[in-house]
């Protein structure tokens, strides 16, 4: 079959400010996320609250 979408190595990092008793630091969202779509197949992004579903979402759109 041929492949209709493939994404490779995907990365979202949040940079989150200091203040005057945290250090600043970065926050890994989605990190190393990489599938292929197949013609007629279907794609499922399941996981825990917070696992970054959503995030991947909105970097494919």
């Amino acid at each position: 079959m041929s492949v209709i979408l493939e994404a490779r190595n995907i990365v979202r990092d949040y940079h989150v400010p200091g203040s005057f008793l945290k250090k600043a630091k970065t926050v890994h969202a989605v990190k190393g996320v990489s599938f292929q779509v197949e013609k007629g197949k279907t794609l499922a992004i399941v996981g825990e609250s917070g696992c970054g579903k959503s995030t991947l979402g909105r970097i494919l759109t």
